[in-house]
C-alpha cells in the first residue's frame, strides 16, 4: 500500500487529528513553520520551541541523501534558530549554501517543521501540551 493510500485511509479513523468521531488538536507542518516565527508566545508555541530544543527528538541520527543531505543535517538547527529568529530563507541560504540557493534551506525547512510536527502529534504530553 503506498504512503498516498495509507494517509487517505487514515481520514476514516474516528479519533486523531482528522477523525470523524473525535478530532485531536494534531500540528500541521505549516502549523509547526509559523508557530517557529511567532515564538513561544501561545501554549502551542512553547510546545514547538521545546521540541525545537531537542534535537535528538526530530533531526535523524544519520543524514539522509534526499531529505536531510549532510551540509544540511549539519547546520539544520542553525538553520530552524536563524529561521524561527526571522531570518528569510533567502539570507539563510546565501550564508550557508555553496551557491546561495534558497530552496534548498526552504525544502530542509519544510522537511523538519513536518519531523517536528509527527514528534508533537505522537507524544504531546512530553512537550507540555496534556
Amino acid at each position: 500500500m503506498s504512503k498516498a493510500q495509507t494517509s487517505n485511509l487514515r481520514r476514516f479513523l474516528p479519533i486523531g487529528p482528522r477523525g470523524w468521531l473525535a478530532r485531536t488538536p494534531g500540528f500541521t507542518a505549516c502549523e509547526v513553520r509559523q508557530l517557529l516565527r511567532e515564538g513561544a508566545g501561545s501554549v502551542r508555541g512553547r510546545a514547538v520551541s521545546r521540541v525545537l530544543a531537542r534535537t535528538s527528538d526530530w533531526l535523524p541520527d544519520e543524514p539522509d541523501i534526499i531529505a536531510f543531505p549532510f551540509h544540511y543535517w549539519r547546520q539544520l538547527p542553525q538553520i530552524l534558530l536563524a529561521y524561527s529568529r526571522g531570518e528569510t530563507v533567502e539570507a539563510i541560504g546565501q550564508r550557508i549554501s555553496l551557491y546561495g540557493a534558497a530552496w534548498g534551506v526552504e525544502h530542509r525547512v519544510e522537511m523538519a517543521c513536518r519531523r517536528i510536527a509527527a514528534c508533537l502529534n505522537r507524544d504531546l504530553a512530553s512537550y507540555g501540551l496534556a
